[in-house]
């Protein structure tokens, strides 16, 4: 009901009239015993050829999971608050993040390598394989379509999109996070490595600030009507239909024109549900653009389980299940997500142990008569423990 209100502002209004209207009665002057008419549908063959030569539906695969630690992240939210007013990244923002770190370096489990290329042994099989392999190993910064609200500026148009590449090379998040992570875990063990480490650590924050702020600014200019994707539509939506059709075309066969108006993957997150909604699932879809691959639906339930849904409409999939390898295919999209959840765990526990890792004044001796703060102490040990 509550989708059918943001849809139509009607079904609220409709539950309430008929709530209170009485009990159907039935009489015996009501003539029950006589079928409707139905018309018989009869396909010719010009009709079934008709239906062949019509776009059928995508196959997909979909995968779910509830590994993320959500706690940590609303943790590490909050210590960047305390760290710096500065430090403004959402629990969104920092999914977004991952994403683009998780899309530049996820490596696929040799098992899966091993029976794909076992596959490109089969005739019948053997382009599905090679498309996988290609798909498992495009280690690309994807552009992101996200659904902006709009609602507080326009309630009418409820929803912006917005499409966001995450600045990786430009910002050199990935080699600063492991510079900092090991600065952080040889710190006190050699003189002047805290110094480095504090460099390192002031460096990292600064640039998720910066990131911080690009994010907000980007949301900002979306939920205003005024980004790329947003432009492009109100410019087509005054344009006769044929013209429309013909334009719409033209950023498919362009990789950077669509990656500027549609993206390649929707990353889609309706937030925390109200503490009585019984939600615990959340789907998003996609437009009509064949380059769409990826759409990512986060929801957070009333438990405060984070949940993700990954549709995967990479090209490998459906010329897997043609070949009969379905099967297959939803386990490269169960993997992929999978190794998202565990990435993203790992790598907010590591921006928790930089983010909290200060000079301290209560130092402790170690095993090697190096004085070491607690704070310090407590710092390498959850870092080793991690890495276990």
């Amino acid at each position: 009901m509550a989708l059918a209100e943001i849809l139509t502002n009607q079904a609220i209004s409709w539950a309430t009239y008929l709530h209170l209207l009485p009990p159907l009665v039935v009489t015996e002057d009501v003539a029950v015993a006589e079928r409707p008419l139905s018309f018989p549908c009869r396909l010719t063959p010009a009709d079934y050829t008709l239906i062949e030569a019509k776009t059928r539906v995508v196959p997909e695969t979909t995968a779910e999971t509830d590994l993320i630690n959500v706690k940590a992240i609303i943790s590490l939210r909050t210590l960047f608050k305390q760290r710096s007013d500065l430090l403004q990244l959402t629990v969104n923002d920092i999914l977004l993040l991952y994403r683009a770190i998780h899309a530049i370096t996820y490596q696929p489990p040799s098992t899966l390598v091993a029976e794909l290329e076992a596959l490109t042994q089969d005739h019948k099989a053997q382009k599905a394989a090679e498309m996988a392999l290609a798909a498992i190993h495009d280690n690309t910064n994807p552009a992101i379509l996200i659904p902006v609200d709009a609602s507080q500026r326009s309630p009418r148009d409820r929803v912006h999109p917005m499409t966001f590449t995450v600045p990786l090379k430009a910002l050199d998040l990935p080699d600063l996070h492991e510079q900092t992570v090991q600065a952080l875990r040889y710190k006190t063990r050699a003189p002047g490595a805290f110094s480095d480490f504090d460099t390192l650590q002031r460096r990292y924050l600064a640039t998720l600030a910066g990131l911080g702020e690009l994010f907000n600014r980007s949301k900002e200019i979306a939920a205003a009507g005024e980004s790329t994707s947003v432009g492009t539509i109100r410019m087509l939506a005054h344009l006769p239909i044929s013209l429309q059709r013909l334009l719409d075309k033209i950023p498919h066969q362009f990789d950077v024109l669509n990656d500027i108006i549609k993206g390649r993957e929707v990353f889609s997150n309706v937030g925390a549900v109200v503490p009585d909604s019984t939600l615990t699932r959340f789907m998003t879809a996609k437009d009509d653009n064949e380059n769409k691959t990826l759409a990512w639906a986060v929801i957070t339930d009333a438990n405060k389980v984070m949940r993700i849904t990954l549709r995967d409409f990479r090209p490998h999939v459906a010329m897997l299940t043609m070949t009969g390898h379905e099967d297959l295919a939803e386990r490269i999209t169960d993997d992929y997500l999978h190794s998202y959840a565990v990435g993203i765990n790992r790598f907010v526990q590591e921006l928790l142990q930089i983010t909290r890792a200060s000079r301290e004044t209560f130092i402790v001796p170690d095993g090697n008569g190096t004085l070491t703060s607690k704070r310090q102490v407590d710092d390498l040990a959850a870092g080793e423990s991690a890495n276990e």
